[in-house]
C-alpha cells in the first residue's frame, strides 16, 4: 500500500468517480481512472482509502487533515495493541 497514491486519488477525483473505481476492480474490471498499484488488490486498497478520505473532504474537514485522520485509523488497526 502507498498512502500517497490514496491521497493523490481523494485529490483529483470526487466521490462518484471512486466509487465507481471501486466497483470496476472489485468485478475485476479495470477502471475509468488511473489508479497505480502492483495489483488489484492494491489498487482497491488505494481506491478504498481515497473514499474514505474523500468523503471526510466532502463533509468539509480540511484534505491535509482528513489524510492524516483516516491514516492514523489505518495505523491503529495495523498495530497489535
Amino acid at each position: 500500500m502507498k498512502p500517497s497514491e490514496a491521497r493523490r486519488l481523494a485529490g483529483e477525483h470526487d466521490a462518484d468517480a471512486l466509487q465507481a473505481a471501486a466497483e470496476a476492480l472489485g468485478d475485476e474490471r479495470a477502471p475509468a481512472i488511473v489508479v497505480h498499484g502492483k495489483d488489484e488488490g492494491e489498487m482497491l486498497t488505494h481506491v478504498l482509502l481515497a473514499m474514505r478520505i474523500r468523503a471526510r473532504v466532502d463533509a468539509g474537514k480540511e484534505p491535509k487533515d482528513a489524510y492524516r485522520a483516516v491514516m492514523g485509523e489505518v495505523r491503529g488497526v495495523l498495530s497489535n495493541d
